[in-house]
């Protein structure tokens, strides 16, 4: 049985404030995608923020490690984002694979020698948009069956502006010159991404109600109703996907027209056609983020393989 550890990105206070919204911490969430891909894998959350935090079980019985976003800012040097810091640095010690979503790219970042800063272009919401594939990433197993260019849910303010040496820009936007990375150091291998593929739409709607009149400052809505009104959009599209006319007021009506819907069949290649042909699109909510939150099991299915052959190396030198 395959072991994996989900690290929580925010300090305790975080924790709540993001479960009173969405339902769960970001942690919590991040591991029921793990458990919805691989059923059969234990999963296990820990909370390297946290003073005296323990993991679960040894940090060497784990196959890969995913790290979740968080409402910290890296380069405020707080002692919550040191602890992680040291966490990540243990873990690409100890050559585990790891992916990171937000947090998990900029942590891993700094962890390895790059920077991270407040992004002069403001604040990525929602939906980060347009995303393009590097020449890198175009053949980047991180990127599999990915479009050379797509849209993904996001919501950061700070950015990557400094990789550490040695590491790959595989996907960049308007917004951000780093959205998907490769990092490596010593014998570990770090594969990571600026938005969030474990979102589902409910928790980008929570996430533009925690963040509330500071959208409203920032001049993302009008004001609070507005803001009411898109987040509403959002959670009824996802428990009603046929409501084209919402998908298109949201800029997502391409979706329906995207190659392949996310299927079981499609996520493994089968040439089969689409498992449910019911209604206008087979499952918004998995054909606009099926590739990045199956994904993250790819990524660490294969990092698991790549991360033996690693060690070897590392043993040999």
């Amino acid at each position: 049985m395959r072991r994996l550890l989900v690290a929580e990105g925010n300090a305790s206070a975080g924790r709540r404030r993001i479960a009173e919204s969405a339902g769960a911490t970001p942690a919590e969430s991040y591991a029921d995608v793990l458990r919805a891909i691989a059923p059969d894998a234990k999963v296990d959350i820990c909370t390297p923020a946290d003073e005296g935090a323990m993991v679960p079980a040894p940090l060497d019985s784990y196959d890969g490690v995913a790290i979740t976003g968080s409402s910290l800012n890296i380069y405020q040097r707080e002692v919550a984002s040191l602890r992680q810091i040291d966490f990540v640095r243990e873990v690409f010690a100890r050559a585990i694979p790891m992916f990171g979503s937000c947090w998990g790219l900029q942590l891993a970042a700094v962890a390895a020698g790059g920077e991270v800063t407040l992004n002069p272009r403001g604040r990525e919401v929602a939906f980060a948009r347009k995303i393009i594939l590097t020449d890198a990433g175009r053949s980047h197993p991180m990127h599999r069956r990915r479009s050379p260019v797509f849209d993904a849910p996001a919501i950061h303010s700070d950015v990557v502006t400094r990789l550490p040496q040695g590491a790959i820009i595989t996907a960049w936007n308007a917004m951000s010159e780093v959205q998907a990375a490769e990092i490596r150091l010593g014998g570990g291998v770090f594969w990571g991404v600026q938005y969030h593929p474990e979102y589902r739409l409910h928790d980008v709607a929570a996430v533009v109600r925690r963040y509330g009149e500071t959208l409203v400052v920032e001049g993302f809505f009008k004001d609070l109703s507005e803001l009411e009104s898109y987040a509403a959009d959002l959670t009824t599209l996802e428990t009603d996907q046929k409501r084209r006319d919402i998908a298109w007021r949201l800029a997502l009506a391409r979706i329906f027209s995207t190659k392949g819907c996310g299927c079981q069949n499609y996520r493994t290649g089968s040439p089969a056609r689409c498992a449910d042909e019911g209604g206008l699109t087979h499952d918004l909510q998995r054909r606009l983020m099926s590739e990045e939150i199956s994904q993250i099991w790819v990524v660490l299915g294969k990092m698991i393989r790549l991360s033996g052959h690693l060690q070897r190396l590392a043993d040999i030198v």
